[in-house]
């Protein structure tokens, strides 16, 4: 039974270790596009790929509406996906869900409360890790 849990303590350790890696890649991402200005562009892939609403669910006063993996693929750019698997050293399809869960958090924080980036990223990966996505 040890056996059992100690694997499972072993891929709770690294869920975390990819949430640290995917949220670092995040904010850098967001800062080599310009911190809010980022912000304003990834909005716009968003609309380009038809998720529009869904991104600005995000940065009004309602709930957040949630992200999905496949959505993800389709607004990330290649340039995107490269640089966020390059920052991580890790394949994109295992981060994906991470950002999903991720950015949203990070995009209303800093449309809403008008934080930087890193203060963003970080109380993002807290709620993330804590379980908790409040609106």
């Amino acid at each position: 039974m040890s056996g059992f849990l100690n694997r499972i303590k072993d891929k709770a350790l690294n869920l975390s270790g990819i949430e640290d890696k995917a949220s670092d890649a995040l904010r850098r991402l967001i800062a080599s596009e310009g911190g809010q200005t980022g912000i304003e562009h990834i909005m716009q892939q968003f609309d380009k790929a038809g998720l529009g609403d869904k991104a600005r669910s995000w940065v009004g006063d309602g709930p957040r509406q949630p992200l999905s993996t496949e959505e993800i693929q389709r607004v990330l750019t290649s340039d995107q996906a490269k640089f966020i698997a390059s920052c991580t050293g890790l394949p994109l399809a295992p981060l994906l869900p991470v950002i999903a869960r991720l950015l949203p958090i990070i995009i209303s924080k800093m449309a809403r409360n008008h934080e930087t980036t890193d203060e963003a990223v970080s109380k993002a990966l807290a709620e993330l890790k804590a379980g908790s996505t409040p609106a």
